[in-house]
């Protein structure tokens, strides 16, 4: 299927329950100052997903690695624990509420008792669900059906030791699942700001490790100022996160493998109408490399060249800022150096994560003091790029003292403020409140209340009073954008 190019038609951006489209002038279209993106090239959605989950669980696609499941129960089970290992509350999980059912079914069919079943739930160091939480996490079919059965990962609790790192840190995973006789990854694929690529040994570490592995493996995301070499979107070779997470997945396979617990994952690749494209079962670390091929399919756009404004819809991720940061991550590498991001996502939910607006706490007096002297005339391109520097090392100080998930969100957003320069992050909301707006680095996009397709068209003519950018639309901020010699 042919890459499709986003142009030749009115863009329209998510916001909230509406959409934004009467924005950019007439002009800017006809002077060709709208780069195009190419949307990714696609894959046909799965015709029978129900008898692609029975192969992946009865072939096995890495068979020089690993049997298939089915073969291993024929042949090695003993009527122990089957743990099966599923995302928490923090991401989609739209591919475990349409594939789990079956899962569940085919154990049993073949002969694992229902209450030999343990649902494990990778919650890394997430608090616990929300009661509504736990019908997103299993869906209708089964919660609260299930319930006996499904079990939160802790990763301060009920640890069992595995072995080493080569650092001395400590291989822990949860205990519930090391003492069962086999362990079930069923996960999807979704690109990663810092892990590159999550799924698969994601699914271990973090997912059900212990908080010591956990950091270790976190910090390996972190350079001398800002993220490390090679830790991005999309980046699995030489990556330090996946590295890491790869050696310590090692550690835990040989060591289970050593009592006999046999591992097995179940990855899927699904496109953002959440339809599954890929569907496989194999080793937990080669299946994952093998599909993000049909990752790439589905979320690999690409842009002629670097914009001079990008404008990306946060959608689903606009609840709050916290979220909104991975739109802009997205769009922040579309833009030329000291390019333009504007996100457009309402944040009802206003800053989303304390640990957030803490450390923005420790970066926003920086910020402050920057804006208030070149206020009064002090050189934004001295001073901005110097406060954005100092803002960025505190803040990373503070976070490698203390490090948990979530505590690096602070530095990406700073790290890309950094990429674009002083005064060139935009954001389009509704639901921060004025206290907030002074802890981010943000400008604003018109003022809160009114209407935001007006505000933003109102931003983009002040833009063509200083001349004529490209601008870049991006309507789905899950895209992977890639440029000519990335």
């Amino acid at each position: 299927m042919a890459t499709k190019a986003v142009v030749d038609r009115v863009p329209r951006l998510a916001y909230g329950d509406r959409f934004l489209s009467d924005f950019l002038p007439e002009n800017v279209r006809s002077e060709g100052r709208v780069i195009p993106l190419r949307a990714p090239a696609g894959a046909p959605p799965l015709a029978d997903v129900a008898g692609d989950l029975r192969r992946s669980l009865e072939e096995s696609s890495t068979p020089e690695l690993t049997p298939s499941l089915k073969a291993w129960l024929a042949s090695r089970y003993r009527g122990g624990d089957v743990t099966v290992i599923i995302d928490d509350y923090a991401r989609p999980c739209a591919h475990q509420r349409l594939l789990l059912p079956g899962l569940l079914d085919w154990l049993q069919a073949h002969g694992v008792k229902r209450e030999r079943i343990n649902i494990l739930i990778a919650a890394a160091t997430h608090r616990d669900p929300k009661d509504n939480e736990w019908v997103h996490m299993l869906g209708e079919k089964l919660w609260p059906a299930w319930k006996d059965r499904v079990f939160f990962h802790h990763d301060r609790e009920d640890l069992e030791r595995l072995g080493t790192m080569p650092d001395g840190t400590a291989v822990e995973l949860n205990a519930r699942a090391a003492r069962s006789e086999a362990i079930v990854s069923l996960c999807d694929l979704d690109y990663h700001y810092f892990a590159g690529v999550s799924g698969g040994p994601k699914h271990l570490v973090p997912g059900i490790a212990g908080r010591a592995l956990t950091t270790a493996d976190h910090l390996r995301m972190f350079g001398e100022l800002g993220f490390a070499a090679h830790v991005d979107m999309g980046i699995l070779d030489g990556n330090p996160v996946y590295e890491y997470k790869r050696t310590a997945v090692k550690v835990i396979l040989d060591a289970l493998g050593t009592r006999g617990t046999f591992v097995y994952a179940v990855v899927s690749v699904l496109n953002p109408a959440y339809e599954v494209v890929a569907l496989e079962g194999g080793d937990i670390l080669e299946v994952h490399r093998k599909l993000r091929h049909a990752l790439d399919k589905v979320y690999e756009a690409r842009v002629p060249e670097l914009a001079d404004v990008a404008i990306v819809a946060a959608r689903h991720l606009g609840i709050n800022a916290y979220q909104a940061g991975k739109a802009i991550n997205a769009a922040t590498r579309a833009v030329k150096p000291g390019g333009t991001v504007v996100c457009v996502a309402p944040c009802r939910d206003g800053f989303g994560n304390e640990e957030f607006r803490n450390l923005m706490k420790v970066a926003a007096p920086i910020l402050q003091e920057a804006d208030a002297k070149i206020a009064a005339g002090a050189d934004p391109k001295e001073v901005g790029p110097a406060a954005i520097d100092r803002a960025l090392h505190e803040v990373q100080r503070v976070v490698m003292a203390d490090f948990k998930i979530g505590k690096q969100k602070p530095v990406d957003l700073l790290v890309q403020y950094r990429r674009t320069g002083w005064g060139h992050l935009w954001l389009l909301a509704d639901g921060l409140t004025d206290e907030e707006r002074k802890l981010l680095p943000f400008r604003y996009v018109g003022a809160r209340g009114g209407d935001p397709e007006e505000r933003l068209r109102a931003w983009v003519q002040e833009q063509e009073k200083k001349g004529k950018p490209t601008y870049l639309i991006v309507d789905d901020p899950t895209y992977w954008i890639r440029v000519p010699g990335a």
